[in-house]
């Protein structure tokens, strides 16, 4: 597939820049606050009167509401519905919007990508391992859930004022659930990762399991 040229890049941006003040369910969104492949992430407001709440919504960006990339992005709300732990960003909601378009509702986490957050900070080597661990046991968790993360870097580790680490972006995940006789296999194949952290087996394009994980970290 051909890359976009700059100026359907530009008329994605475009696009995506008019959900600002748009309604989602009973969310306001007011700020762009990250991109991705398959979409942006955008900081709302519940406005329905039940209570007040700032939330992160991810939307499938236009012109990949269909295929492959839906389909992950709809396997990523459901991979987060399953996960219950203080250091993985909860859902709070999904749905599709009057467009068409998949979206879920996360917590909204205010922080800084992990690297970052140590830098500033000037952390120790024992503070930065005791936040790591902090992280190992969060990518344990999923990990007895059943799930690999495959794109576990700085950008997709939050962490807060207060030290709390936040593990974001399941999107590119792979539930290891052994297939049901007959059904399709899991798509182990697919090249999905940020390069600066893929393992070899991802770079090659070959199945990944935990040892996946566990090089990225």
């Amino acid at each position: 597939v051909a890359s976009p040229t700059l100026a359907e890049q530009a008329g994605t941006r475009i696009a995506d820049d008019r959900l600002i003040g748009r309604h989602v369910g009973p969310y306001q969104i007011t700020a762009e606050i990250g991109r991705g492949g398959m979409g942006a992430v955008y900081r709302a407001l519940r406005i329905d009167g039940e209570f007040e709440a700032a939330v992160a919504i991810k939307i499938v960006r236009h012109g990949m509401s269909s295929g492959l990339l839906l389909e992950r992005f709809r396997t990523e709300r459901q991979i987060q519905a399953r996960l219950g732990h203080p250091n993985i960003t909860r859902l709070l909601d999904g749905g599709t919007t009057e467009d068409g378009l998949t979206y879920f509702v996360m917590e909204y986490i205010e922080g800084y990508p992990l690297t970052k957050y140590c830098d500033s900070r000037q952390l120790s080597i024992t503070d930065r391992l005791k936040l790591f661990r902090k992280i190992c046991d969060a990518v344990s968790y999923a990990h007895q859930n059943l799930i690999v993360h495959r794109d576990l870097k700085p950008d997709n580790i939050l962490v807060t004022a207060d030290g709390t680490s936040k593990l974001l972006d399941v999107g590119i995940a792979k539930i290891l659930d052994v297939p049901a006789e007959g059904s399709e296999p899991t798509m182990t194949m697919v090249r999905m990762g940020t390069p600066a952290y893929s393992s070899p087996e991802q770079i090659l394009g070959e199945p990944v399991g935990i040892a996946t994980d566990v090089y990225s970290l």
